[in-house]
């Protein structure tokens, strides 16, 4: 029992030191200490009866090893990890849980060694652990990115070994690793979660609510993945199982659509790039500053509201200034650059803005075509000018904004945010009720957000006893005021 505890506070001493030796922060955010009762969760649905090989492939000091030895002994367990220093911690923690297992054979079963290239042939019953996030690729693990594995160059690099984890599981054998919230949704994460669906599927989700990691913001979940098993969630369905953790009330809107069943079939949805952001920097001033006031309004995502914009009654910040009420010299810009000007001009048409993200999707339509977005602002071009309303009544309602919070969970600021791409934008369902989507568009020019809401929960024939509207409305009416 002394040798147990006194490996067990050399572990917990290491990684203290990693996280203060650290200044800049990485690595205490690779070195992540996984607490007791997440290590408990993982292993009791891992661990099946007649599992007999678990493998951690970025085992640190061990920690999973141990939970996983003293449930199955020390021969089962397996572990990688480029930090030498922790494997040896790891060495002598599972030397310390059975001392008759010979050191050699304990060095064999835990190697210093990268676990996206080691155990090539190899397969284990269970893979568990707490892969490295963000950018811990280098420390972690060898210096070959997300693309030699075949995925997108800024996949994550707990992903990455996901990924990789699925290759190393025998059929009916389960993968359950840490990973950051993103992995739900975000778009560097998709041939993941398709190579996922392929091989088995999630069958269980542990989701943190707050962050549980010292030394990190990010918050986390634990997909459990089956091999060979089937029913669990799409590819783009992963964030459906963590939305009841954040109170998102379940909606279904695949089940639901007109003949026109995309929004983007009755308009374009495009967002705007650096290029934009930054070439309007020379031409933004305020409003007072402009000659007969004949700038042109510029819209930020802080000045968008359901179904209002706030541009002159609220403060807002642009290229790291703040302003007023800040307009574009559109004629000195036209003078300047070409190119800019023509995107200008093609901004200025009837349209609906939409903010990056919120607690709702915030859309407000510009009947006129006088304002000029500023990125992340995603513009909505209706291609007849006569669905402006009724866009923008799609894009307040309560069942589509609950869709687009459960589905693109993970992907915005904070879990409570609401982040919707142009082409995610262009890809919700339209209505099933064209009488109510009709009254509720109405609804929306006269400004009536509440009873847009009420409205368009019926033209999407979703269940009031579901909570979608109260849930909307309440989120509506905490939105805070934001600069």
């Amino acid at each position: 029992m002394d040798e147990r505890r006194r490996t067990e506070e050399l572990a917990h001493a290491y990684e203290q030191r990693l996280a203060a030796d650290d200044r800049d922060g990485r690595r205490a955010r690779g070195a992540f200490y996984t607490p007791p009762d997440l290590v408990a969760w993982v292993l009791d649905r891992a661990l099946e009866p007649g599992t007999t090989r678990v493998l951690d492939p970025a085992c640190g000091t061990g920690h999973f090893l141990v939970a996983a030895a003293r449930r199955l002994g020390v021969r089962a367990v397996h572990g990688s990890d480029l930090d030498a220093e922790a494997v040896r911690i790891a060495r002598l923690r599972l030397a310390a849980e059975d001392p008759s297992v010979p050191a050699a054979d304990i060095e064999r079963q835990v190697r210093v060694a990268d676990g996206l290239t080691a155990w090539e042939g190899e397969r284990f019953d269970a893979v568990v652990g707490n892969p490295p996030f963000l950018g811990q690729l280098r420390r972690r693990t060898a210096t070959a990115g997300p693309s030699a594995h075949g995925l997108g160059a800024y996949t994550d690099t707990s992903a990455v070994f996901l990924h990789r984890a699925l290759d190393l599981v025998r059929p009916g054998g389960a993968v359950a690793l840490v990973q950051p919230l993103s992995v739900l949704a975000a778009r560097d994460a998709t041939r993941v979660r398709e190579a996922v669906a392929d091989a088995g599927a999630v069958t269980e989700m542990w989701v943190s609510e707050r962050p549980v990691f010292a030394g990190t913001p990010v918050r986390t979940c634990v997909p459990v993945v089956r091999l060979g098993a089937t029913g669990g969630p799409g590819p783009d369905d992963w964030g459906r199982l963590a939305a009841p953790y954040f109170g998102i009330p379940p909606v279904d809107l695949r089940r639901v659509g007109s003949s026109l069943s995309r929004l983007g079939e009755l308009a374009t949805c495009t967002a705007d790039f650096r290029d934009q952001y930054y070439g309007l920097v020379p031409f933004v001033g305020e409003n007072d500053d402009t000659k007969d006031g004949e700038g042109t309004p510029l819209v930020t995502s802080g000045l968008i509201e359901p179904g209002a914009c706030e541009w002159g009654r609220r403060r807002t910040r642009f290229a790291g200034q703040e302003y007023a009420a800040p307009v574009v010299d559109v004629a000195a810009l036209a003078a300047a650059d070409p190119r800019l000007a023509a995107w200008a001009r093609s901004r200025l048409v009837p349209k609906i803005l939409v903010a990056g993200q919120g607690r709702v999707i915030e859309a407000v339509a510009d009947e006129q075509g006088a304002w000029l977005p500023s990125v992340p602002v995603v513009s909505v071009l209706p291609h007849d000018p006569a669905d402006l309303w009724r866009l923008l009544a799609v894009l307040l309602a309560p069942p589509v904004v609950a869709h687009a919070a459960a589905r693109y969970l993970g992907t915005g600021l904070s879990p409570g945010s609401v982040k919707v791409s142009a082409r995610q934008l262009a890809d919700l369902p339209l209505p099933v009720d064209a009488a109510a989507w009709a009254e509720g568009a109405e609804l929306a020019r006269r400004g009536e957000v509440a009873e847009v809401g009420r409205l368009m929960t019926v033209a999407y024939a979703a269940d009031p006893a579901d909570g979608v509207l109260d849930w909307w409305l309440n989120r509506v009416a905490q939105r805070p005021g934001r600069r």
